[in-house]
C-alpha cells in the first residue's frame, strides 16, 4: 500500500506566519555606540618640543660652521699678511745684497789700482844679442792687444820670415841678426861676427791708479813669453852661425870662404832649424816655452 507522504508547508511570500502560542518576547536591549577611534593626531606641545631639539643642535652646528669660516678667513689674512712681509724683507735683502755687492766692487777696484807695484818686468840682458824696443800704449786688455797689432814691426824691422803655422799672424816681437865686415887672410883664422837683436814691446803705465794690478799681471806674463820665444830664436841663431864658421873655416881659401857667406842656400839649414822650433812650439804650445795659447790670460 502506498504512503502519501505528508505535505510540505509553503509560505507564500508576502504571508506572514501565525504567532506560534507562548509567552511573548521580552523586549530588546537598546545597544550602545561603538566608541570612535583614537586620534593620530599629537598635542600642540609635543611638536614645539621636538622643533626646539631639532633646532639646538642645527643652531650650534651653523655656528661652528660659521666660526670655522672666519678662522679659515683670518688664517688666509694672516698668510696673506706673511707672504707679503716675506716678500718685502726678500726685497730688501736683494737691496741690501747689491749694496753690499756694489761695496764689495768699490773696495776691490781700490785693492786693484796700481801704483808701481808690481813692477813692470823687464828682461834680462840676452849675451851678444841686442834687445830693442817698440812702445805699446793703453790702459786696458783690449787697447793693448790693439797696440801690439798695429805695431806694424814686418815694416819696421823687415823681412819677417812667416810662421807656417799662422801665415797670417801679426808679430808681437821679431828676431833677427847682422853681420859685421870681415877680412879674410887664412879661412882657419877667419870668424865671421853675427850679432842678434830682438824687437821687444814695452809698455809703461802711468802709476796713478789708472791701471788696474791683474792687469800688471798679465802683461807681466806675457813679456815673459814673448822674451822666451824670441830667446829661442836667438839660441838656434847663435849655434847655427858658430856651426858655419867651422865649414867656412874648412874651407881651402879666402875666395872659396867668401862664395861660401855669400851663397843663399848656406842658409837654408838655418831657416828651417827656425821653422822646426814654430813647429815644435804649437805642438806644444806653453807660456813658459815662448808659445802663447789661443785665449790664455785673455790675451
Amino acid at each position: 500500500m502506498s504512503v502519501d507522504p505528508p505535505e510540505q508547508e509553503t509560505e507564500k511570500p508576502g504571508e506572514s506566519q501565525p504567532p506560534e502560542s507562548g509567552p511573548p518576547a521580552p523586549p530588546s536591549q537598546p545597544v550602545a555606540p561603538s566608541p570612535p577611534p583614537p586620534s593620530i593626531s599629537r598635542p600642540p606641545g609635543n611638536r614645539l618640543s621636538r622643533l626646539a631639539r631639532i633646532a639646538g643642535p642645527l643652531t650650534a652646528g651653523l655656528m661652528c660652521l660659521g666660526l670655522v669660516a672666519f678662522l679659515v678667513y683670518q688664517l688666509q689674512q694672516t698668510n696673506q699678511a706673511l707672504n707679503n712681509q716675506v716678500i718685502a724683507q726678500r726685497s730688501e735683502l736683494a737691496s741690501n745684497r747689491d749694496e753690499i755687492n756694489a761695496l764689495k766692487a768699490e773696495i776691490q777696484d781700490l785693492k786693484e789700482r796700481w801704483y808701481g807695484s808690481p813692477a813692470i818686468w823687464q828682461p834680462p840682458p840676452i849675451p851678444n844679442t841686442d834687445i830693442v824696443f817698440f812702445d805699446v800704449t793703453g790702459t786696458t786688455q783690449r787697447e793693448l792687444i790693439d797696440s801690439l797689432d798695429h805695431s806694424n814691426l814686418c815694416t819696421k824691422y823687415p823681412p819677417c820670415a812667416v810662421d807656417p803655422a799662422v801665415p797670417n799672424g801679426v808679430a808681437w816681437g821679431l828676431e833677427g841678426s847682422h853681420s859685421e865686415g870681415y877680412y879674410c887672410y887664412s879661412p882657419s883664422t877667419t870668424t865671421v861676427v853675427f850679432t842678434q837683436y830682438v824687437v821687444l814691446p814695452r809698455w809703461l803705465p802711468p802709476a796713478d791708479g789708472t791701471v788696474k794690478i791683474p792687469l800688471v799681471e798679465r802683461w807681466n806674463a806675457l813679456a815673459k813669453t814673448i822674451y822666451a820665444h824670441e830667446g829661442g830664436h836667438v839660441a838656434i841663431d847663435q849655434q847655427d852661425f858658430a856651426d858655419l864658421n867651422h865649414q867656412a873655416q874648412a874651407l881651402a881659401s879666402c875666395d872659396a870662404l867668401i862664395a861660401f857667406w855669400n851663397d843663399p842656400h848656406t842658409f837654408d839649414k838655418l831657416k828651417a832649424d827656425q821653422a822646426d822650433y814654430h813647429a815644435r812650439l804649437h805642438a806644444d804650445c806653453r807660456p813658459e816655452v815662448g808659445c802663447v795659447p789661443t785665449g790664455w790670460m785673455g790675451w
